[in-house]
């Protein structure tokens, strides 16, 4: 390169430092620079920290079994295996007591990337109906009505109404209106009629315990001493001889005694 020619070089790098300097404080180019910084900023954050979280594998936990957990206490284990539990909806449930979580989504013991969201169903317990009004319903209509309702015939009693038919019920041990589960027994008591004015033993020898029973407090007695005889030409628990004699007249709720039949070998025991 001859000397000559430096000067004309200088003057070029001149100009071209003069223009660069005028283009940076034009506005611009100050945008430019702002969305280039931007952008370099996006491609470090994508390459630095979002791809390695989605691509890294060997990150996935175990979900917990959160089933049959009260779903307060479900949070624990979910939480702390960096999950986030979400209540989805509610539902009856005959298994599972209120506020317990039945079902959960993702399944239990997959294997999950952490942050995912949990979504579990969580019992309302038990359906609860309202108590049907039984009173002057015959039994079998009050069994109808029961069943209808999802509720169950207890036991069945008997007692004098002077106000009520013979034939009805006259009490119910779930009031009418109450609130109650499914399946909840109901005992009832069913009308005999009037007390009558004076109380005489029925007959019940030669029948069945249950029969002589229910015979024995529809006249408003009740049974006494039981004893068991060995009697093989007879059915089980038949009443063989009672005490007092039928059409004995007697105070109410006197007691009759019982002398049942039993087969050899037979312990007895079983009338209650």
């Amino acid at each position: 390169m001859s000397m000559e020619n430096l000067p004309n070089r200088s003057l070029h790098f001149a100009g071209l430092r003069r223009f660069l300097l005028a283009l940076s404080h034009h506005p611009l180019a100050r945008v430019a620079g702002m969305l280039f910084m931007i952008g370099m900023a996006s491609v470090l954050i994508m390459d630095w920290i979002v791809m390695p979280l989605y691509t890294r594998h060997g990150d996935e936990v175990e979900m917990p079994n959160v089933t049959k957990m009260r779903f307060e206490e479900a949070k624990r284990p979910v939480e702390a295996a960096g999950f986030v539990l979400v209540k989805e909806e509610e539902r009856y449930s005959d298994q599972h007591p209120n506020g317990y979580v039945i079902e959960q989504n993702p399944p239990p013991h997959t294997m999950v990337k952490p942050g995912r969201r949990v979504y579990v169903v969580v019992s309302r317990g038990e359906k609860r109906v309202l108590m049907p009004n039984l009173i002057e319903r015959s039994q079998r209509d009050a069994e109808l009505i029961l069943r209808n309702h999802r509720l169950e015939l207890g036991a069945v009693d008997q007692d004098f109404s002077s106000l009520h038919p013979q034939g009805v019920v006259i009490r119910q041990s779930v009031p009418p209106n109450a609130e109650v589960t499914t399946n909840t027994r109901v005992n009832i008591t069913i009308s005999i009629g009037g007390e009558p004015a004076q109380y005489i033993v029925p007959a019940v020898e030669g029948r069945i315990f249950n029969d002589a029973l229910k015979r024995i407090k529809e006249a408003g007695l009740r049974v006494g001493q039981i004893t068991y005889t060995v009697a093989p030409d007879l059915l089980p628990e038949t009443v063989i001889r009672q005490t007092p004699s039928a059409s004995t007249v007697v105070e109410k709720d006197s007691a009759i005694d019982l002398e049942l039949s039993t087969l050899p070998g037979d312990s007895g025991g079983q009338a209650q």
